[in-house]
């Protein structure tokens, strides 16, 4: 029952993300980076973990930008049977993997262990649970990680209530081009 449920909820939230036109994607992805490249958690993280885009997901380049910009070093997922971050240094030193979603070439270098974590969600709860793609991966990761977890994702992706399972894992915070919501 509750996949039934999530998988309606994934159908209805991408069918309105996609809807989205690029320009007003790209206002929204922009106010969504302005809140957290100045959130205090960015700005004490020496390592910072971003998801690379996929469609019509916040974009995360101005983020990964202003982090790169400020010293710090920023790590991206390599997707195989499970998710590790590795570092990467600009757009160039990432290939398309194997979702087609570009991740650091490099994966000979040591993970990296971030202190921030910036977590994808096709709809994200108040109860600040996130409902994904329905693959587990980034369940899987945070399951073992201790980095502070901050969702994104455009305020219409954010319900009252989510339904979930034992194995999703919680944010601690959630940005959108609105609001910040804390637990």
């Amino acid at each position: 029952m509750v996949q039934h449920l999530k998988q309606a909820l994934r159908e209805k939230m991408l069918k309105a993300r996609d809807s989205l036109g690029g320009a007003e994607a790209a206002r929204l992805s922009k106010a969504i980076a302005d809140k957290l490249t100045v959130h205090p958690r960015f700005k004490e993280a020496k390592t910072i973990g971003f998801y690379i885009q996929k469609g019509k997901e916040v974009d995360t380049s101005g983020m990964i930008d202003a982090a790169v910009r400020a010293g710090k070093t920023v790590a991206a997922p390599v997707t195989d049977h499970k998710i590790t971050l590795f570092p990467f240094k600009s757009p160039s030193d990432l290939a398309p993997g194997k979702f087609g979603i570009p991740e650091p070439r490099t994966k000979d270098s040591k993970p990296a262990e971030p202190d921030l974590i910036v977590v994808p969600g096709v709809a994200f709860g108040l109860c600040m649970h996130r409902l994904g793609y329905g693959k587990g991966y980034y369940d899987s990761y945070l399951a073992h990680s201790f980095a502070y977890r901050i969702g994104i994702c455009f305020d219409f992706q954010v319900v009252d209530k989510l339904p979930s399972h034992e194995n999703d894992q919680r944010m601690d915070e959630i940005i959108t081009e609105k609001r910040v919501i804390l637990l």
